[in-house]
């Protein structure tokens, strides 16, 4: 499963590409997109991108009504918070779903990450790199929480999500409430929510599975990981995750995989699209009328 609004068509597209291509030749994958607003055009770009027989898509209407009183800024817009509408989303057929961000490129076989013992989490997910609960990057709010300072706190860009479970107990109602009624400490988002709710009630996957900007710029001693794991998702990952602002197609940041995302592109409807400098000043144009509507 993944979510998107217009914003993200490309980056989807490269998404479900770069799944395909490294899937193996005896598994198929359906898609199931959380539709934010993607034009039809878009879709059809989409559509075009795969050509595939191991490869099926099905569009979702979000219930946005349930997501009103959701925390945004900056970058984070109300599809970031559709993965907690999953288990709601989906029917009853499915007990399991791999979520993953739209700003993400998957180099590994999906098949061995559907393969893995969920066993009685309610998910898998990777540790957020150095950081636990009680980090300044964690919840603000753990003690008030009750939660003990040395339980980790979870990326929620990758996602092996125990959908039976999240039915049986509410989960996506008890994050959302959270986040409603916790707005002053909620700074990570749905992230946050999924933490704050799930704390000790997940199991973690290898950091192979989400590499994360943080790998290119800490080392192994100052991550939470073995240095075998943290040496696998810095040189051999499975997914690597844009999970910043500043993303491939919208900023100059020389980010290691860069090169390979466009590599993707080019086998997309969106074949050879790049950020040019006339895409850039329109960005800035664009975001500067956004903000001034915002503050009108």
């Amino acid at each position: 499963v993944c979510a998107a609004d217009d914003g993200y068509a490309m980056p989807l597209a490269v998404v479900i590409r770069s799944a395909l291509e490294n899937l193996k030749r005896d598994r198929q994958i359906i898609f199931f997109v959380i539709d934010g607003g993607i034009k039809p055009k878009n879709k059809d770009k989409i559509l075009r991108s795969i050509n595939s027989k191991k490869f099926d898509i099905k569009w979702l209407q979000p219930s946005v009504d349930l997501l009103d009183n959701m925390k945004v800024s900056g970058h984070i817009k109300i599809a970031s918070y559709f993965r907690l509408l999953i288990p709601l989303l989906l029917t009853h057929h499915f007990d399991k779903a791999i979520y993953l961000d739209s700003d993400l490129i998957v180099q590994g076989d999906l098949s061995e990450l559907w393969d893995l013992d969920i066993a009685d989490n309610y998910l898998l997910a990777v540790h957020q790199i150095s950081t636990w609960v009680s980090s300044f990057n964690g919840l603000v709010n753990y003690r008030e929480l009750g939660i003990p300072s040395d339980y980790k706190y979870f990326n929620s860009g990758v996602l092996v999500m125990n959908l039976k479970k999240w039915r049986t107990d509410k989960i996506s109602e008890k994050i959302i409430h959270y986040l409603e009624q916790n707005k002053e400490h909620v700074r990570r988002h749905d992230q946050d929510g999924l933490n704050a709710v799930l704390a000790g009630k997940w199991g973690e996957l290898e950091p192979r599975w989400n590499q994360t900007p943080g790998f290119h710029t800490r080392s192994w001693k100052d991550s939470l990981f073995s240095e075998e794991d943290f040496n696998n998702a810095l040189h051999h990952p499975y997914i690597i995750h844009f999970a910043s602002s500043q993303k491939p197609w919208n900023s100059t940041r020389k980010y290691p995989a860069n090169d390979l995302f466009f590599q993707y592109v080019d086998m997309t409807a969106w074949s050879g699209w790049r950020l040019t400098i006339w895409r850039r000043i329109q960005n800035k144009i664009i975001k500067k009328i956004k903000t001034w509507l915002a503050q009108n």
